[in-house]
């Protein structure tokens, strides 16, 4: 059965502003006849657009509801594809749209970067557009699936809401399964990342992982987790919103 943690926390430039936080997460695990399944999601609002927190929020459970709508329909996420992904992507992307009508918006208002990871017994998927990343581990290695998407522009990336999100939209699908998986949003990227070999910086992932795997109290883990993203050795090192999700089979 898989297990796992989550949690979003305000940057410090937030916290100085009387702003949310902007960062997302859903982590669920799909118990079904076919076995279990793990589904996580992570989205990034933009600190530029005034009702992100929103559109990250959209994002993450309209993509996380037609994941698990697959799921119990094909018993696994073998068969994937990039098509599937941009329907559930344009199903989030109308999710916002009806929210920005009926606020009176615009949808760039709701901007968010999206990544998810969808790991079965019958294969894996993940997708991403914008920074951030996913980290996943099989056979003891560490991989980074898609390094963090930079914009046209210096400290800027791309976002689902924005015309033509299908040309830097990455997709991956594998048969393989994937023992641990980590999603975190770019406030964490500095510690998370080497960025000079572009890998997995695993002194981070660790002992966080194996936490994950042997505790028999994930509340308490999920607290101290919570206590870790707002230290102030994390906060120092980026004053953006963090998030980070962190799941992990159980052998037994």
């Amino acid at each position: 059965m898989w297990r796992h943690i989550a949690g979003s926390v305000r940057g410090a430039s937030h916290e100085r502003g009387g702003e949310p936080c902007q960062d997302t997460h859903i982590a669920c695990v799909i118990d079904s006849a076919w076995g279990p399944g793990m589904v996580a999601c992570v989205a990034d609002g933009a600190g530029s657009a005034s009702d992100s927190q929103h559109g990250s929020q959209i994002a993450c459970e309209a993509i996380a509801a037609k994941a698990r709508q697959h799921y119990e329909r094909v018993g696994g996420f073998q068969i994937v594809s990039r098509d599937d992904a941009i329907v559930w992507c344009d199903h989030a992307r109308s999710e916002i749209n009806r929210r920005a009508e009926a606020d009176g918006k615009q949808p760039r208002d709701y901007a968010c970067t999206l990544s998810a990871a969808l790991l079965s017994e019958r294969g894996s998927a993940f997708l991403q557009i914008g920074d951030g990343a996913i980290v996943a581990r099989r056979g003891g290695v560490y991989g980074v699936v898609f390094w963090p998407q930079s914009g046209e522009y210096a400290n800027s990336t791309n976002f689902l809401t924005q015309e033509g999100y299908q040309d830097q939209l990455e997709f991956l699908a594998s048969p393989s399964t994937f023992g641990e998986v980590a999603l975190f949003t770019d406030g964490l990227e500095r510690l998370a990342l080497s960025f000079e070999g572009q890998t997995a910086h695993a002194p981070f992932f660790d002992p966080l992982l194996q936490a994950v795997r042997q505790t028999d109290d994930l509340e308490g883990l999920n607290q101290g987790l919570h206590g870790f993203l707002t230290s102030e050795v994390v906060q120092n090192r980026s004053d953006d919103d963090k998030t980070l999700v962190l799941a992990a089979k159980n052998p037994g």
